[in-house]
């Protein structure tokens, strides 16, 4: 008989840049999670990466000053390399 077995969960999560008069895309590539770190990432290190970067936000950095990936887009690095960038 065979078992169904979790590998690995992607996830790309839509994030927005809210200023309150309009909403700005933000772009954030797939992540892949492997199954044996999907609680702890779902749970305490995605909030944990997001909180840090409204606390760069809510101190404020914009957007020219947050660091830019190897393409030149703005972003954050947190974590196992997950990358939240503005797309083009």
């Amino acid at each position: 008989m065979s078992k169904l077995r979790l590998v690995e969960v992607r996830v790309q999560p839509v994030f927005m840049l809210d200023d309150g008069e309009t909403l700005e895309p933000v772009e954030h590539p797939v992540t892949v999670i492997p199954a044996s770190e999907w609680a702890s990432y779902s749970g305490e290190r995605f909030p944990r990466e997001v909180a840090a970067w409204q606390s760069k936000l809510d101190s404020g950095v914009v957007r020219d000053e947050l660091p830019r990936d190897e393409r030149g887009n703005h972003g954050t690095s947190e974590g196992h390399g997950n990358t939240i960038i503005e797309g083009p």
